[in-house]
């Protein structure tokens, strides 16, 4: 009897340490391929949610019709999804098809089923050891998607990309240097066939730039500094902010694509 108490015992450790309290195996979300026309025209598919803000217009407005002042009174509650995370969430979810993706803060991707709030899929991204946390917190405020693929401004300045039916990893990019103090909170977004991204960290003296990576390969197409190395925080006159040692000295740099 203790015998089997303890093989008991050691199964259900296991068991926790392999994530089983996570819920099912992954499996594959039923979704269309979101190609770039989808998003120019999301105003046309008000039951999706298919980029940040709605659409490219971020006009974050709903075309939806069913729910109206005369009926808001009798909304119910039908499924919450529990995050096992404490840090804070600012994530806006992107619904495709069905299917809900949201983050679990910083950086678990997950797929649900927007009707019922099961688990689909899980992937899960833990930053780098020694990351710093930004000025707003440790998370991520969305994704982005096309044709097959999620993508993810991680927190230790990596861009993922995450195959969106199977929730596999398909590419990292090592973005800029987290030991820096750059980090990625912002939702990305996409633009025929690149995704577009920018960084964080200028309340600690970094040099800011947006840069856009092929969605394919995860290889950087072009980096665009929006002001000089001179003018950053660090670098004016009466700052009393150290000028971050890894900051270029080169002036505005853009490469076209």
């Amino acid at each position: 009897m203790i015998l089997r108490l303890l093989l008991l015992s050691i199964a259900a450790v296991s068991l926790f340490g392999q994530g089983g309290r996570s819920g099912p195996q992954n499996r594959e979300a039923s979704v269309s391929p979101v190609p770039f026309e989808r998003i120019l025209d999301a105003n046309k598919e008000p039951q999706n949610w298919l980029t940040y803000s709605g659409s490219l217009n971020s006009r974050r407005h709903s075309g939806l019709t069913q729910i109206t002042p005369a009926n808001a009174r009798d909304l119910t509650l039908k499924w919450v999804f529990q995050s096992r995370s404490l840090d804070k969430h600012e994530v806006t979810p992107l619904v495709v098809d069905g299917i809900m993706y949201t983050v679990q803060s910083p950086n678990d991707v997950f797929a649900l089923d927007a009707a019922t709030g099961k688990t689909i899929w899980q992937y899960t991204h833990k930053p780098a050891e020694g990351t710093r946390n930004p000025c707003c917190g440790n998370l991520t405020r969305g994704l982005a998607i096309l044709g097959d693929k999620l993508f993810l401004a991680a927190l230790d300045a990596k861009m993922i990309a995450i195959d969106a039916k199977t929730g596999r990893e398909l590419w990292v990019t090592q973005v800029a240097d987290y030991k820096q103090q750059y980090a990625m909170t912002v939702a990305p977004i996409v633009v025929k066939d690149k995704v577009i991204s920018g960084v964080a960290g200028g309340e600690h003296g970094i040099r800011g730039f947006l840069a856009a990576w092929d969605v394919n390969t995860g290889k950087e197409v072009w980096r665009f500094y929006p002001y000089l190395a001179q003018a950053s925080p660090a670098m004016r006159p009466g700052s009393t902010r150290t000028a971050n040692p890894a900051m270029p000295r080169s002036t505005v740099a853009r490469r076209s694509g």
